[in-house]
């Protein structure tokens, strides 16, 4: 006579902070789901924060903010309180703009493009922009790297381009319980991975490569994105199953529902 043993598939949250704990939370209370919690990037201040404090402490130059992610709006928020009046801010999509009134209220200006993260992201952004007077300085505040697109398209268009960093991004290191959990479960179904950055895809895929097999077992299971750029990047890891979402807590928590399927095995 068979038995049937039962395999949840492992799911895995990758983005930092507390966009991260939020679904997790949402997923236990919900769902009764133990998400992995495997931020990619630990987010910082940076050590010198000198010329930083000094930039956020005089605007009246400044016309236009951007700020690229939820991070920078977290690092953001250490320093600035209230903005001035005169400023506009900018964000790539829907996800930052919601941080960004979570941050510093619902009438702060906005500029960001609306709808899903799939018609979101710089470009989206830059043409919002290229709407509009050309601002005369715009201020962006990010990690130590990022995309330099849209600082050079707004200096093409004759604005003055000032770029810092607000925050330093340090990549995924798995601790010891992680690596012992990963490596329980590599024999068993690979998992659903929630990631929402083309670096983050980098950072989980190095912080697990020191294990046998455990890229593979990743790269068998389901991706659940929210940019055509992220799938790309997946896709070039190995990913062939890769799902793409809004930014938004409750549809992943549908497309995590709806791929986690139970696995069975037999054993007499």
């Amino acid at each position: 006579m068979d038995s049937m043993k039962t395999l949840h598939r492992p799911v895995i949250l990758s983005r930092p902070g507390q966009a991260n704990n939020r679904l997790a939370e949402l997923l236990s209370e919900k769902d009764d789901i133990e998400a992995w919690r495997w931020p990619a990037f630990t987010i910082e201040l940076p050590e010198e924060t000198e010329l930083v404090t000094q930039r956020l402490a005089n605007l009246d130059d400044v016309e236009m903010v951007l700020l690229p992610s939820p991070s920078s709006v977290a690092a953001v928020a250490h320093w600035v309180r209230k903005w001035p009046e005169h400023i506009t801010l900018a964000a790539v999509g829907e996800g930052t703009a919601k941080a960004i009134r979570c941050a510093w209220g619902e009438n702060v200006p906005i500029l960001y493009p609306e709808g899903s993260a799939e018609t979101s992201g710089s470009e989206a952004l830059f043409a919002l922009i290229e709407k509009r007077a050309v601002p005369s300085r715009v201020l962006i505040l990010r990690g130590q790297t990022g995309r330099e697109w849209l600082p050079q398209k707004l200096r093409e268009m004759g604005s003055d381009v000032v770029v810092m960093c607000a925050y330093v991004r340090v990549p995924l290191e798995l601790s010891a319980r992680a690596v012992k959990q990963l490596k329980d479960a590599l024999m068993g179904p690979s998992p659903i991975l929630y990631v929402t950055s083309t670096d983050a895809v980098d950072a989980i895929m190095h912080a697990v490569r020191p294990i046998p097999g455990a890229q593979a077992w990743l790269a068998r299971g389901t991706a659940v994105t929210i940019h055509p750029r992220v799938v790309r990047r997946l896709e070039e890891s190995g990913f062939e199953h890769v799902e793409i979402t809004s930014a938004d807590d409750e549809a992943a928590r549908e497309h995590i529902l709806a791929n986690l399927q139970v696995q069975t095995s037999d054993a007499v």
